[in-house]
Parts: C-alpha cells; structure tokens; sequence
C-alpha cells in the first residue's frame, strides 16, 4: 500500500471513529448514572466506613461537583447549540420553556445521584460485581441508543428540516462532530479523573 492509500485509509478510520462519538440525551442519561455507580464503587473505603448516609458522604460531594462543571455543561453546550439533534428531533427546543429546560437538567444531575445512592447500596453489602455489572450495563445502554438512533443522528439540522426533510447536513459534515468528539473527550477525562480521585484518596486514608 503506498503512502497516498496508507493516509486516506487512516484519514477513513479516524472519520468512522469520530462519527461514533454522539453524545445525545437518552445516552447522557445513560452515561451519567452509571456514571453515579462507578462513582460510588470507587468511594468503597469511605462508604463502608462512614455511617452517614450515601448523599451526605464527600465522595458523593465530589460527584456533584464533577456533574455540575462536567456532565451538565456538556448537555447545556449540545442543547443550546444543536438541541433539536441532541432531543433527537422528538421536540422543537424553541417551544420549550426555558424554566422547563433548567428543571430537565436539575432531574439529569438527579440520575446521577439515584445512580450513585444504588452504587453505595451495593458496596456496603459487598456487591460490588453487581454494582460494577450495573455501571457496564449503563454504558452499553448509551452506546446501543446511539445506534438505535443513528438515522436521526446521521443527519443534522433543526426540528423545521427534520420534518420537511431539507436542509440537513450528514452528521460527518457538520459542527456537531467536532462538538461530539470534544464533549465525550471530556466526558471521559472529568469523569476519569474523579473516579482516580475517589479511588486513591480512599486508600490514602
């Protein structure tokens, strides 16, 4: 294979790779509960010690903290920005009441808690493989609504052209995959490193 194929068969996979990177709503939900039980799994030692209950621990104070600057600011960025797609064209965003919004994302911050509250149930009775299973179980599922949803998310543009089916650009072609790419980089990063964080500072102590 010579160089010009060896460049455009990178330059094809690393366009197949990126084009995976969708970060729709049903799948941040996904995301950020089991993002709550790996959360938890990670703060084992404080949970299993501590008779406080899950909500009032610091471990789960960090977590809040790495949804508010983490998880939440990325829904925000892809609502404002490419709502109609992130909503999977199920709802105009210009007919939803700016309060309605807020409360939606106040209740996704509560998926976290409810997953993390579920995470420290389990390993305070020594269910962690169950806990860590849930978490796994998570993910898939914001992984298989990206490809239950890809004739939706293949094609971007507002409620307007989805219905009259005009003026929508291929997925690969538009904003939206710089965006997507970014918001899973820091997706996983933020989250990656809270659950370091979490992990290591419950052995320390």
């Amino acid at each position: 294979m010579g160089e010009g194929g060896r460049a455009s068969w990178a330059h094809d996979g690393a366009t197949e790779c990126y084009a995976r990177a969708r970060v729709p709503l049903p799948t941040l939900i996904c995301l950020t509960f089991a993002s709550g039980i790996a959360a938890a799994l990670a703060s084992r030692v404080e949970l299993r010690v501590s008779p406080r209950p899950p909500l009032l621990t610091r471990s789960f104070g960090a977590f809040v903290i790495a949804t508010a600057w983490v998880t939440v600011p990325v829904g925000l960025y892809f609502y404002v920005f490419h709502g109609d797609w992130f909503l999977l064209y199920t709802l105009d965003v210009e007919q939803i009441p700016s309060a309605l919004a807020l409360i939606g994302f106040v209740l996704l911050g509560g998926v976290g808690a409810i997953g993390f509250a579920l995470g420290a149930s389990l390993t305070r009775n020594q269910r962690d493989t169950l806990g860590g299973a849930l978490a796994a179980l998570g993910v898939l599922a914001g992984g298989a609504t990206v490809l239950l949803a890809r004739g939706r998310l293949g094609l971007v543009g507002d409620f307007t052209q989805w219905e009259g089916r005009f003026g929508l650009v291929p997925f690969d072609e538009a904003p939206t995959l710089q965006g997507a790419v970014l918001g899973a980089a820091i997706l996983l990063v933020g989250h990656g490193f809270l659950l370091a964080r979490l992990s290591f500072g419950g052995r320390r102590a």
